[in-house]
C-alpha cells in the first residue's frame, strides 16, 4: 500500500498540495490499518512533504518559463526598458543647464 501511495502521488499533483496535517492524517490511517509501521510513518510523512515541495518547485519553474516565453512573444517592454525611458523623459523635462 505504501508503494501504491507513492506511485499515486508520482502520477498526479497530489503531493504538491499535500499539507503536513493531511500527510500525517493519511499516514496515521495506514498505521491504523497495519499497512505501515509506526517507525516508517514519520519517514513517509517527510518523504511525501519533500516530494510535494519538489513538485511545487518544478511546477513554478515551468510556469515561469512559459510566462517568460509568452511575454517575449508579445514583445512587451521590460521593467528595465521602462525605467530607462522614464529617466530619459525626466532628463528631457529638466530645465536647460540643470543636471
Amino acid at each position: 500500500m505504501k508503494e501504491l501511495l507513492r506511485k499515486a502521488f508520482t502520477l498526479g499533483w497530489g503531493a504538491m498540495v499535500l499539507t503536513r496535517e493531511a500527510a500525517e492524517k493519511l499516514v496515521d490511517e495506514l498505521v491504523k490499518k497495519g499497512e505501515v509501521g509506526q517507525e516508517e510513518a514519520r519517514d513517509l510523512v517527510n518523504d511525501l512533504l519533500e516530494r510535494g515541495k519538489k513538485e511545487r518547485e518544478e511546477a513554478q519553474k515551468v510556469i515561469r518559463q512559459e510566462i517568460a516565453q509568452v511575454l517575449g512573444e508579445l514583445n512587451l517592454p521590460s521593467r528595465d526598458d521602462l525605467l530607462r525611458l522614464e529617466e530619459k523623459v525626466d532628463r528631457l523635462l529638466r530645465p536647460c543647464g540643470e543636471q
